[in-house]
């Protein structure tokens, strides 16, 4: 599943980079004022963020080390509270789309189909996946103030961007257009919907969790074997 998930989400991000770019040259803003677009989209770096969660998972270490012992980017993608974090944004990536800006344009042929991927299938079935693969009390509520971190992180970036660029990807923090005191109170009501969605998802996973797999019989954790 992670494999199959991995290569849609990886197809459906891609996709969307060169439509990004595509559509800047053919407005005659150049490829480079793509990319800068593509980058401030919260949707496609949440999404690149849960497609690299589910390829660490799909092609990640399978030698058996024990919990903690691995190292390097995928053993920090197999984290449950990273993918906690994904799956976090990816439910608000959803929601937000489709409450407030679904409405505000009419996509059409392939933008449909990538549309429809990226606000709808992959935040589905990468909760799907998350629900399935964090074993049951591998995340607690002590753990989101770190979480907050990335659509804090987010927030930071795009303010930055906006004043460099002279652009906002979202209309509810468009600076712009509504000024600092609505943009910041609309991204600080987006944080407490974050808090409340973490909260949700750890207190599920203390219910529908797997079960934690069995220590290694080697391990410091397991019991001590009989010398008999």
């Amino acid at each position: 599943m992670p494999r199959l998930l991995a290569v849609l989400a990886w197809l459906t991000v891609t996709t969307q980079f060169y439509l990004s770019v595509s559509r800047a040259i053919a407005d005659g803003n150049g490829a480079l004022h793509g990319v800068v677009d593509y980058f401030g989209y919260f949707t496609l770096i949440t999404n690149i963020l849960c497609a690299a969660i589910l390829a660490a998972h799909g092609w990640g270490s399978s030698n058996g080390q024990a919990a903690g012992a691995e190292k390097g980017l995928g053993a920090f993608l197999r984290r449950p509270g990273v993918a906690t974090t994904a799956a976090t944004a990816i439910i608000i990536v959803g929601v937000v789309y489709h409450l407030i800006l679904a409405s505000q344009w009419n996509p059409q042929g392939i933008d449909l189909v990538v549309d429809t991927l990226l606000h709808t299938v992959l935040p589905i079935t990468f909760v799907a996946f998350w629900a399935r693969s964090t074993p049951r009390g591998a995340v607690a509520f002590a753990h989101i103030p770190a979480w907050i971190g990335y659509p804090a992180g987010y927030a930071i970036y795009v303010f930055i961007r906006g004043e460099l660029v002279g652009a906002y990807p979202y209309p509810f923090i468009d600076v712009a257009s509504i000024g600092y005191g609505a943009a910041l109170r609309n991204a600080a009501g987006i944080a407490v919907v974050f808090v409340a969605l973490a909260s949700i998802l750890v207190g599920l996973n203390r219910v529908i969790g797997p079960a934690p797999s069995p220590a290694p019989l080697d391990s410091p954790d397991s019991p001590p074997r009989s010398t008999r």
